[in-house]
């Protein structure tokens, strides 16, 4: 490791970059550029107090081993490390988000008569299902990750304006698949798998966006007819 102040403006043919654009560079957070260079891994040298500098060569040394004919292997492994906990923290944002989506669309739906935009809020929570579904099973590939089984959900109903006894405009056999498949998704959400949440939040999407379709079909014609 080099800590020798030098002048950025004398790396013609190999351009001196900062930490930050070290780290873009090598797809790692600029705290592993560091760590490398505090180990030794790394080449750099200080421009100013805190700033420091590396050339755009170490690059290819870190990556290809260029000068040293191997690659540390603790660069990879660090930048695997690296990788892996950017690939956790965007799951669990992700399934965050997801998680805030589906509440979002349901609380929409809980309280609302059945109106113009009934078919709409439908395909709101079909979507919202989709998202969920497709966040869970991302989460699924974290072994560290474990579905919590939520107690009291069988026979559940996802809001008021969609409960078997209300008013419900539509195909009935449509709406018997969409109760079928709520009925499943309560019973996996008691359960353990999170495998079978994100299933049956997989198909309810699918039966949703099938009633929205056969709501508004159902409205299309009858919109005809009065004409």
């Amino acid at each position: 490791m080099t800590s020798r102040p030098t002048d950025i403006n004398t790396g013609e043919g190999d351009p001196w970059l900062t930490v930050a654009e070290f780290a873009e560079a090598m797809r790692v957070r600029p705290v592993t550029v560091r760590s490398w260079i505090t180990k030794g891994q790394l080449t750099a040298t200080r421009s100013g107090k805190r700033k420091w500098l590396v050339r755009s060569s170490e690059i290819d040394r870190m990556l290809y081993g260029e000068r040293s004919g191997t690659p540390p292997p603790a660069v990879y492994e660090e930048m695997a490390a690296d990788a892996a906990a950017r690939e956790q923290a965007r799951a669990e944002l992700d399934h965050s988000v997801a998680d805030y989506e589906w509440e979002i669309a349901l609380e929409q739906s809980r309280m609302a008569p059945p109106d113009a935009r009934f078919a709409s809020r439908i395909r709101q929570i079909a979507q919202a299902a989709a998202w969920r579904a497709a966040s869970i099973k991302q989460r699924t590939e974290d072994p560290s990750f474990a579905w919590e089984p939520a107690t009291g959900s069988g026979g559940m109903t996802l809001s008021y304006e969609l409960r078997p006894d209300g008013n419900r405009p539509g195909p009935k056999d449509a709406w018997d698949r969409f109760d079928r498949v709520v009925a499943q998704l309560g019973t996996a959400m008691e359960g353990p798998s999170a495998t079978a949440v994100a299933g049956a939040l997989a198909d309810l999407a699918g039966a949703m966006r099938d009633l929205a379709d056969g709501i508004e079909n159902r409205s299309l014609r009858g919109s005809e007819s009065a004409n």
